[in-house]
């Protein structure tokens, strides 16, 4: 069963919170890695891309579980600079600023074709970075 937290507030910070709590947490463990891995497809500004603010609250969610290490990783369309894309959307800065462990891109990483049985909305599989953490 997954449960989805809806919160609209005029404090990102405390919508993300309340969506988190509404959702009935994260479920992260103590001492995991854990990657967040914000919408930096495009250059558009949010909505079409996360709000930097979103990011920042995810984050602090996230480190209240105590992990190892949190890392902000994304790829953008295939014709970007995602590094340039997250620095234009201010998702780099919020993710150094919040002093995660790492900050990186999929943009030059082998990949790994995946195939998964059922997924209808990728009938001829898709590429996952391998990233070397898990």
């Amino acid at each position: 069963m997954v449960f989805v937290g809806v919160s609209r507030h005029a404090d990102i910070l405390k919508s993300v919170k309340v969506a988190v709590e509404l959702a009935g947490g994260l479920g992260v463990r103590k001492g995991s890695t854990v990657l967040i891995r914000p919408n930096a497809n495009t250059g558009d500004l949010p909505p079409g891309s996360t709000n930097p603010e979103v990011l920042r609250g995810a984050i602090r969610e996230v480190r209240k579980y105590k992990p190892d290490k949190i890392i902000v990783a994304e790829k953008s369309m295939t014709s970007l600079d995602t590094e340039k894309v997250m620095k234009k959307l201010g998702l780099w800065q919020v993710a150094e600023s919040e002093e995660v462990d790492e900050v990186l891109t999929f943009d030059h990483m082998k990949r790994w074709h995946m195939k998964p049985d059922g997924a209808s909305s990728w009938p001829l599989g898709f590429h996952v970075p391998n990233a070397g953490f898990g």
